[in-house]
């Protein structure tokens, strides 16, 4: 069984800096296994597009 739980950094939810000319950023979610304890830092689909265009857009 799994459950996503928010990551806490310091007093807000911990976040990536995106790679644009902006001050972005995307917010980290833990996904923890409750039968294993294991736990995986993912972002939303929403913010992985928006770091792959950020990513297409620096190979440029």
């Amino acid at each position: 069984m799994q459950k996503k739980l928010e990551t806490l950094a310091y007093s807000g939810p911990l976040k990536l800096k995106r790679d644009t000319v902006s001050e972005k950023q995307v917010t980290v979610q833990a996904q923890v296994d409750l039968d294993t304890g294991e736990v995986q830092l993912v972002v939303s689909d929403r913010d992985l597009q928006r770091l792959r265009q950020d990513a297409h857009q620096s190979c440029r």
